[in-house]
């Protein structure tokens, strides 16, 4: 195998960007782990509102803490991975970086396709694909450029937002444009609901392919009409800034620039926690059909909360791990390192068993399992996931989803077992 055709050695790896991305697993799955058992298109209502008691706390506790938070982090994640790829593709001097990159999005979208497909509609690898189509027009920008391109970028959804708002906000003061406009949300509303109901039925009792079919229906209604217009500029803002953050040593190395974790943990305690909290007491109901002053507050409120408490999450994570290094001890967040480095596998499996164990194809335990419980088995899951990514990665160099990754990116065989 040539230095132009091989992957990152082991030696090269950040193991920062490992710590991180195991923990991102947890919080992927506990805001997964809801639409386990409802619908995607539940998404649209926010909280769910029928929970009660100890049900209720979790649900608001990771719709407060969690959502939006996590898949946030993963993004930022891929734009730092997209620098580190490129960039060490330059320094072997492969003669076409932007090309390979593209063959490992190619590969990713496969992945994305099959596991929308055969088991969740709730994937994100697809979209990141997307995304990464994007992404290699910036490859050559320095960090200064990203960071600005990415804010940029992921304000364009808010603005878009804001000016349906205002528009709408002038054309309802017609009474019978706002007779027409609320008659039509009335309607929307129901015939999703109507699908939820009619979705949760063959999610529970359906056969594989019924589900198929259903779940194809569902994400034709939540993207089919403009909802990737605003999911893709979102991730492709993230990659960006993840981007800049790669281009200037920050969450790849403890040296260069060591209080930018500071001012990303203040600044985004700051913004993050009162716009999470705002989130968790105001806005668990939002109305996503209508584009009005109150929901376009609410978004906003929503993509400062996203991106602030992502900031102070990871930082708090560079920072235990950086004092713990001048302290020259080790820290137990280490622990999570190999089920990041086993992160394409592990976020499968999360879908491959929940989908099991709750379609009617499977177990058929579809809405049988208490909020609280099926967040339980989610920690639970993600727990049992630590040693046994260490357990796989003492026996083989790479977990199986990623190693037939890497072996369809280079286009040739990479090695697997120790």
């Amino acid at each position: 195998m040539t230095a132009l055709t091989s992957p990152i050695a082991q030696r090269e790896r950040i193991q920062m960007l490992d710590v991180i991305r195991g923990f991102a697993l947890l919080g992927i799955l506990l805001m997964n782990i809801e639409y386990f058992q409802r619908p995607m298109t539940a998404m649209l209502f926010g909280l769910d509102q029928s929970l009660e008691g100890i049900d209720k706390g979790v649900g608001w506790t990771v719709f407060t803490f969690v959502q939006g938070k996590f898949y946030t982090m993963f993004s930022l994640l891929f734009g730092i991975g997209f620098v580190i790829f490129c960039d060490r593709a330059k320094e072997k001097q492969h003669p076409r970086p932007r090309l390979l990159f593209l063959r490992r999005a190619a590969v990713l979208a496969l992945f994305g396709w099959l596991h929308i497909y055969f088991f969740w509609g709730g994937d994100i690898l697809l979209t990141y694909a997307i995304c990464a189509l994007f992404l290699v027009l910036f490859i050559n920008k320095p960090a200064q450029s990203l960071w600005k391109w990415g804010i940029g970028i992921y304000l364009l959804p808010i603005i878009v937002v804001w000016l349906a708002a205002v528009g709408l906000h002038f054309a309802l003061q017609d009474p019978a444009t706002a007779n027409e406009v609320l008659t039509d949300m009335r309607q929307s509303q129901a015939a999703i609901k109507d699908f939820i109901v009619q979705a949760n039925t063959i999610y529970a009792e359906g056969s594989w392919q019924q589900i198929i079919d259903i779940r194809s229906e569902e994400l034709s209604k939540m993207y089919g009409t403009g909802g990737m217009f605003f999911f893709l500029p979102t991730l492709l803002g993230i990659f960006l800034i993840g981007a800049s953050f790669a281009r200037s040593g920050v969450f790849t190395s403890f040296d260069k620039h060591p209080t930018a974790y500071k001012h990303l943990l203040r600044w985004g305690l700051l913004l993050g926690l009162p716009a999470a909290l705002y989130t968790g007491f105001y806005n668990t109901n939002p109305n996503m059909l209508l584009p009005n002053l109150d929901s376009a507050f609410g978004f906003t409120i929503a993509a400062v909360a996203s991106l602030g408490l992502c900031f102070a999450y990871m930082s708090i994570i560079a920072l235990a791990l950086r004092g713990a290094q001048r302290a020259k001890r080790e820290h137990w967040l280490r622990h999570l390192a190999p089920a990041g480095r086993m992160a394409l596998t592990n976020y499968l499996m999360h879908s491959i068993v929940f989908t099991t164990l709750f379609y009617g194809y499977g177990f058929a335990m579809y809405g049988e399992i208490s909020r609280s419980m099926a967040t339980a088995l989610a920690i639970g899951l993600w727990l049992l996931q630590l040693p046994m990514s260490k357990w796989w990665l003492n026996r083989f160099r790479f977990g199986p989803c990623e190693w037939l990754w890497r072996t369809l990116t280079y286009g040739q065989r990479q090695p697997f077992r120790r």
